[in-house]
């Protein structure tokens, strides 16, 4: 996944972050282009999908609704 990309999905996220958790809470959404396209109880189910519609190399992400993230410095340094 680009920087570019992987940036465009989170902005998305975090954008409708209040909206979604009304609804999905706990649940991971897949996220292609900056669009919802489901919510999965799994990561792996949420991957597999993503997987088995865009391809391995596509850019799409997985993200766990939750209230409250971990601390996660890795990622924010990469950002």
């Amino acid at each position: 996944m680009g920087e570019k990309d992987l940036k465009a999905n989170l902005d998305f996220v975090s954008k409708n972050k209040e909206s979604l958790l009304k609804e999905y809470k706990n649940k991971y959404v897949l996220i292609f282009e900056e669009k919802v396209v489901g919510f999965y109880d799994t990561y792996e189910g949420a991957a597999e999908e993503g997987v088995r519609s865009y391809g391995i190399d596509a850019n799409f992400l997985v993200y766990h609704l939750i209230e409250k993230e971990p601390l996660n410095f890795i990622m924010e340094a990469i950002l």
